[in-house]
């Protein structure tokens, strides 16, 4: 037998061992071939929004076609077309969950979010601002997928061989299992895509379940000496960095109270300017402008939010550390041991509580309150939720009014009582839509609706700030109460460049994601025009208090004699003036974020 005829015999048997006849009928094959292009449709849908990097990678053609098998079990288990209708539309909700998703944390839902699913009904508000129509196209080809198994004149064809299924299936298992050996393997591969710049496209080379797989699965190896050793390392560089900053500014004003409000998606250009005569923050500007008050302003604190957003804000600020490189700490590392704002005010006396009108198990806020230190915690279930923006969100308005009242009622820090007090507002978090009936300020149409919508909503929370400010000056015991003010995070980000080519837009939206810093009745006062990260935060108020604390945190204080002008994005960007800092400061603050994610990967803290 020649060698040619051979190699026609092996490339035949191969071919019948892959393809076989008895599993690829009409029926299987139109079902296969709806499945696949469901799974592509999704990855285009998904790197239109992030990034193309992944429609590069074999894996990813290679992974769809694994998970088309999978799904297209039904075309072999029956003969009816329905079942494998309802399954693609199924999978087309997740898939279309998921796309939801990363229009806001560029990611697809982790494991634990799959629980939380039906209570994000309550937020029907920011659900249909994520939604595109173009999602569409994926129940659209699972009707059409339908439609074409219709067996017609091929209604007695035999039922496709669920052992050369489960042979195909394997071998594609077995050639995806190769080439993510290539890199690794799969575990390992997905860290490093994730801690790279093309960290979004762990969903598309891997599908959404195997990227769910993955997470449940995944086994965290035990720190290595070379890692334990690069944190000690770091720590006493940031010592001796601290040291050489020079020593904050000091009074002999101390504070007994701290009021922090956390403005969801506040940005630092609204305040201070009029739009058609109006100003968008009036509260916040009188409280800058007022001569009977101590303010310190700090307008360019960089946004450092990873995917966790607002609980990261919580994290840079409260806690001085940096967001984790993948995922938020919140979803397994709640209970880690911290060493906190609250904290630091609890032990020297203090009572601790938290205000908010979201649920305790959105971003696991509840857990990460208790291991921030605050003891007493009011949120959703005990409000009047009758005011609401957003399909169930508490209105700001509402939100203030009520914890003004249980203030006044002595339920919420009596007055004489020295108490940490932290309030979360919500109103002004995407998609930024205040009901008419309760718009509090009146702008023309000539601008992007989307910039419409925020100063709107902008200056709506600022009403409601304003109610709060006014009843704390009345207390008895304002003098010795300190109030924060600041933004947990960015608001503009995933349009920030559409609304800067606009001509209206252009004129007000910054170019970088800074948000505000106000410290109001203030020990030391001050205007810092250089730009601050939020993890400077958390010094800068310790400092401001004059708490005594063993950690000071990864940042630096606002208040140092030559605290550092620039900050490091949560990708690694330098923004700010770097001229005239000690040599190594850039490289070390950049380092700060690998230091932060092995502290909170393995509890570095608790030693």
């Amino acid at each position: 037998m020649g060698l040619h005829k051979k190699k026609n015999i092996l490339v035949g048997a191969i071919g019948r061992l892959m393809l076989p006849e008895a599993l690829w009928t009409r029926r299987f094959l139109v079902a296969w071939l709806g499945c696949f292009v469901t799974v592509l449709a999704f990855d285009v849908l998904w790197s239109i929004q992030t990034l193309m990097w992944g429609m590069l990678h074999v894996g990813t053609y290679v992974n769809a076609m694994l998970l088309a098998t999978v799904l297209a079990l039904p075309a072999v288990c029956s003969r009816r077309q329905w079942p494998q209708l309802v399954v693609l539309l199924l999978a087309d909700a997740v898939l279309i969950a998921n796309l939801m998703y990363c229009r806001t944390f560029f990611d697809a839902i982790p494991p634990q979010g799959y629980g939380h699913i039906a209570a994000q009904l309550d937020f029907t508000s920011v659900m249909f601002d994520t939604f595109s129509w173009l999602y569409l196209v994926l129940p659209v080809i699972a009707v059409v997928t339908f439609l074409l198994m219709n067996p017609g004149e091929d209604s007695d064809e035999p039922r496709p061989n669920a052992v050369f299924y489960l042979c195909t299936l394997g071998m594609l298992a077995l050639v995806s299992a190769v080439i993510a050996m290539f890199s690794g393997g799969m575990s390992h591969h997905i860290a490093q895509i994730r801690r790279g710049f093309a960290s979004s496209a762990v969903p598309v080379i891997y599908t959404v379940p195997g990227t769910l797989v993955a997470d449940a699965t995944a086994v965290q190896p035990d720190i290595t000496g070379e890692q334990r050793d690069f944190v000690a390392r770091w720590g006493r560089e940031h010592v001796g960095f601290r040291n050489a900053m020079g020593e904050p500014a000091d009074t002999l004003v101390r504070r007994d109270n701290l009021v922090v409000v956390l403005w969801n998606s506040l940005e630092s250009w609204p305040i201070g300017i009029k739009v058609e005569g109006k100003e968008l923050t009036p509260n916040l500007n009188r409280a800058l402008l007022d001569s009977t008050l101590t303010t310190f302003y700090a307008p360019r604190v960089l946004a450092q939010t990873g995917v966790g957003r607002s609980i990261d804000g919580q994290l840079l600020m409260l806690a001085g550390m940096y967001p984790m490189a993948d995922g938020s700490f919140s979803v397994r590392h709640a209970g880690n041991h911290f060493h906190t704002l609250p904290d630091a005010m609890k032990r020297n006396g203090a009572k601790t509580y938290l205000l908010s009108g979201s649920e305790p198990w959105m971003w696991n806020v509840a857990r990460v309150a208790k291991s921030f230190g605050i003891d007493h915690l009011v949120m959703r279930d005990s409000w009047n939720n009758s005011e609401t923006i957003g399909g169930k969100i508490l209105s700001d308005n509402s939100f203030i009014s009520q914890s003004v009242a249980r203030m006044q009622r002595g339920e919420v820090w009596p007055e004489g009582e020295s108490a940490y007090v932290q309030l979360m507002t919500h109103s002004t978090r995407a998609p930024f839509k205040i009901p008419e009936e309760l718009q509090t300020i009146a702008l023309s149409e000539g601008y992007p609706p989307r910039l419409l919508d925020y100063m709107t909503a902008v200056h709506y929370t600022d009403q409601a700030v304003g109610r709060l400010l006014d009843y704390l000056r009345q207390r008895s015991d304002w003098d010795r109460t300190m109030v924060v003010i600041v933004g947990d995070r960015g608001a503009l980000s995933p349009w920030r460049s559409a609304l800067r080519s606009d001509a209206a837009g252009a004129k007000l939206v910054s170019s970088e994601e800074y948000v505000p810093l106000l410290i109001i009745n203030a020990p030391v006062g001050g205007y810092r025009k250089a730009v601050m990260g939020q993890v400077d935060v958390y010094p800068t108020l310790l400092d401001q208090m004059g708490l005594d604390a063993d950690w000071r945190g990864m940042g630096f204080t606002a208040l140092g004699q030559q605290s550092p002008a620039f900050a490091v994005t949560s990708g690694g960007r330098i923004v700010g003036n770097t001229s005239g800092t000690p040599a190594g400061l850039p490289a070390h603050i950049d380092g700060a974020r690998e230091a932060s994610d092995l502290t909170l990967r393995y509890d570095l803290l608790e030693e």
